[in-house]
């Protein structure tokens, strides 16, 4: 109501009205001064205001500064070192808190890694249980008999050798071995069966050249040994030397009484398997008793016609030693063997095999493997269910290899056993169904580099082990059965024990 009388005072101010003459005048001053002085007051109660909430502020801020100011720097000095210690007691509370959380969840991580453990080595024992206990294994040292076995042969060899010195027959080189022993497996219960090749390379005044034969109704790269005479003559003086064969042959054979190589152990002008294990068996036989093998062990010898079979025997044990004669190809892994192909297998026909290269590559994957690797176990079993089955045996190792040289080397481990058993019966089956298997080492171009092939076989094409069942049906059925018949007596195996 009052800045109401203000403005209209102030209005009636500016507006100059004619104003009356007489008392008029007086009264309307008069309350004009009354409404200046109102306003007045009310400016000066607004101030007073204004200044005691001013003046709190300040004494209240003057009142710390006050307070700050009485204390005393030891008083100070407390207060904060009072500060400094609940901030540690809280920094501790914290800390302690943490790692009681880290503690719990790392007794919880620990629990956890136990119980596995100890499931784990519940799977191992019954593994182990099932591997060393339950299943009848043949119980053999493998090592050791393949050590004796090249300690035999090398006494051989080291002794024909030397009777041979200066004769044209075929030179002796170190025996190599190769074969499921040698591999570290065996199907054999009693007698290992040891297999060697003794490469053969051509005296002086001869070579030898492989030709591959070209016969398509005949199962396998198939190769024949000829042998030609060379001259040795001086470059100089061609046909001066008497003992060349090739330019005065007539004169060697006088002067040496030895007959050339295609006189002694050729059919025509090519190598004769069976002479070859005729002439090696009679050497054999002459030299055993020389040898410090002949105080301790009794040596049956039994020739066969691309082989020369040893059977030795004491009181506590024996073993078979089989040895075959081959030519090696170039300075490859591959060579061309006295091993027959099939039942009827010419005389001069030296089948080309790759059981070497598959041995090296054995003894490649047992230094990559871990040392419990299940990979011989699973050959060993397999070979044992398939022993006196009329099945490829070697089918079933060609899809071992083929596993071991794709799976990671630590899937090898012996706790993976059964699920690389069940694999690599999977597979089998697989490639029954399809009738493809491709050969392991022909056009491989994944083996291991230490593994040398020729370039032709390297780059051939993979043949298909199981192409004559494309052929045959009735051999097809006869294959997928022994699978079901494998596949039920290895069930019987791992439940029972017995093979």
């Amino acid at each position: 109501m009052d800045s109401w009388v203000f403005w209209f005072l102030l209005l009636q101010s500016v507006v100059q009205y004619p104003q009356p003459v007489g008392d008029g005048l007086d009264s309307v001053t008069r309350l004009r001064m009354e409404a200046y002085a109102k306003l007045q007051e009310q400016e000066r109660i607004q101030l007073e205001r204004e200044e005691e909430q001013h003046m709190l502020m300040q004494s209240g801020a003057s009142s710390g500064d006050l307070f700050w100011s009485a204390l005393q720097p030891w008083q100070v000095w407390t207060f904060a070192g009072l500060l400094v210690l609940l901030l540690a007691i809280w920094f501790m509370w914290r800390k302690r808190g943490c790692e009681a959380e880290i503690s719990s969840e790392e007794e919880k991580e620990k629990e956890k890694e136990e119980v596995e453990e100890e499931e784990e080595e519940i799977w191992a024992y019954d593994l182990r249980w099932l591997l060393d206990e339950r299943i009848q294994w043949p119980v053999h040292d493998l090592q050791t008999g393949c050590n004796r076995t090249m300690a035999l042969i090398d006494s051989f060899t080291s002794i024909i050798g030397r009777a041979l010195a200066g004769t044209f027959y075929p030179v002796l080189q170190q025996a190599i071995g190769f074969g499921s022993a040698f591999e570290g497996w065996t199907a054999r219960e009693e007698e290992i069966l040891y297999r060697v090749l003794i490469p053969l390379s051509p005296p002086i005044g001869h070579t030898f050249h492989l030709e591959r034969d070209t016969d398509q109704q005949k199962p396998g790269r198939n190769f024949r040994v000829r042998v030609e005479l060379e001259c040795n003559c001086p470059e100089e003086n061609e046909g001066v030397n008497l003992l060349c064969f090739l330019h005065h042959p007539d004169v060697v054979r006088r002067s040496t009484r030895q007959p050339n190589l295609l006189d002694s152990l050729c059919t025509g002008f090519y190598l004769d398997v069976h002479k070859i294990v005729l002439w090696f068996c009679a050497l054999v036989r002459a030299s055993w008793r020389r040898l410090p093998q002949s105080r301790s062990w009794h040596l049956v010898l039994q020739a066969s016609a691309r082989s020369c079979n040893l059977r030795l025997n004491n009181n506590q044990e024996s073993f078979l030693v089989k040895v075959l004669f081959g030519v090696q190809r170039h300075t490859s892994d591959i060579f061309i063997t006295s091993r027959p192909r099939g039942a009827q297998t010419p005389s001069t026909m030296w089948p080309e095999t790759y059981a070497i290269a598959e041995t090296k590559f054995f003894t490649h994957m047992a230094r990559q493997t871990p040392q419990d690797s299940s990979h011989l176990k699973c050959l060993q079993l397999l070979a044992r269910v398939l022993a006196h089955k009329d099945f490829p045996f070697h089918s079933v190792k060609t899809i071992i290899m083929q596993m071991l040289n794709t799976v990671p080397v630590s899937r090898w481990h012996r706790r993976y056993f059964l699920l690389q058993l069940s694999d690599a019966l999977e597979q089998l089956h697989l490639s029954l169904k399809e009738k493809h298997l491709d050969h392991f080492i022909l056009g491989n171009q994944r083996l291991p580099e230490e593994i040398r092939l020729p370039q032709d076989v390297q780059r051939a094409r993979p043949p298909n082990l199981f192409y004559a069942l494309i052929q045959d049906p009735d051999a097809h059925s006869q294959a997928m059965q022994a699978y079901f018949d494998l596949h039920h007596r290895l069930a019987r195996v791992l439940a029972y024990g017995q093979f």
